[in-house]
């Protein structure tokens, strides 16, 4: 495989990853459609019932990727496996955790069809180490999407969290009930933890205890700050106590780890430039080797003692990264 072939590969992987963003743009148009039909129920002034764009093609996915989970149910390592993507699964999206595993082979197949069809237009043989690759690839994608997404869900919980205990101790000096605060905190708060505390209130009208509904509030959203509260909480249930002042107080500590996290940012801010140039550099020396001499690499890609060269390089840099990671990590300890 010549110096032209690896760079006809990299072109090919990014067009992949482009059609792989555009159909996960037309997923997410797909769910605010569903979303807009369902509130549009309960709307006094309903729009005339109209073909939406794609409506054919994305029932026809959706019963395909039903029908795949079921065929993937009857084996056993796809059912422990699948089990991985439970915390992603949010009860009003009515998904199956064996769902991602069908989409994540759909994509990985749909990745060696696109490779397929980019070799057959170049007259070029596929080797079977390319379709894993490729087929490894796409079944990973769609990870990096859901850890993504987990990422930004998580932070804007951490944003919010603040605001939520704000709002629960103005209410609590309202003379209002711990059921009316986290009502209120849900009926202010559109964001997903916002959702969690909906979440929290039918617990509470089911009649769960507060102790209990605090607990499964804590396991859903792992934040360390949810523990502190729920701690004080269950103290708060079995002593007794002004719940006014425990309130305070934790406000008032959330809201110095909030500041002391926003210093710490400022003040780590060059660690992490640094962070970034140490990741990088190794891919810039690649690139540097590759523009002065491309043939330079060619014999990592002519055998099987090559491939493994490769494979070890990867796990390498992976490794450099993550212990890059931890000696640039500098968090909060709470006390």
């Amino acid at each position: 495989m010549n110096s032209q072939l690896i760079f006809m590969f990299i072109i090919e992987l990014i067009l992949i990853y482009l059609i792989a963003l555009i159909f996960y743009y037309l997923l997410l148009i797909r769910r605010r459609i569903k979303i807009a039909d369902r509130l549009n129920r309960f709307s006094v002034y309903k729009e005339k019932p109209e073909t939406k764009l794609f409506d054919d093609f994305f029932n026809f996915y959706d019963n395909f990727i039903k029908n795949i989970s079921k065929f993937l149910y009857k084996i056993k390592i796809f059912d422990t496996y699948s089990l991985k993507y439970q915390k992603y699964i949010k009860k009003e999206d009515n998904k199956d955790k064996m769902d991602y595993i069908s989409k994540k082979i759909l994509i990985g197949f749909l990745f060696i069809i696109i490779l397929i069809v980019f070799n057959v237009f170049k007259s070029r043989t596929i080797s079977i180490l390319e379709i894993i690759m490729t087929f490894l690839i796409g079944f990973f994608s769609l990870d990096i999407f859901l850890m993504a997404d987990a990422s930004r869900i998580k932070k804007e919980q951490e944003n919010d969290l603040l605001k939520a205990i704000t709002i629960m101790n103005n209410s609590f000096k309202s003379g209002h009930s711990i059921m009316q605060a986290i009502k209120l905190v849900a009926e202010e708060l559109d964001s997903p933890l916002g959702l969690e505390f909906k979440k929290m209130y039918i617990d509470l009208t089911y009649g769960l205890s507060l102790d209990v509904v605090f607990r499964r509030f804590e396991s859903r959203v792992k934040l360390d700050d949810v523990k502190y509260i729920t701690t004080s909480l269950t103290i708060l249930n079995e002593t007794g106590g002004d719940i006014v002042k425990v309130f305070e107080s934790v406000e008032k500590t959330f809201f110095n780890n909030r500041k002391l996290s926003d210093e710490l940012k400022n003040l780590t801010a060059a660690s992490k430039l640094l962070y970034y140039v140490l990741l990088f550099i190794p891919v810039v020396f690649t690139l540097f080797i590759y523009i002065l001499d491309s043939t330079y690499f060619d014999p990592l890609f002519t055998s099987t003692f090559g491939y493994l060269i490769i494979l070890l390089i990867l796990i390498l840099y992976i490794t450099y990264i993550i212990i890059i990671k931890r000696i640039m990590k500098v968090g909060i300890n709470h006390e």
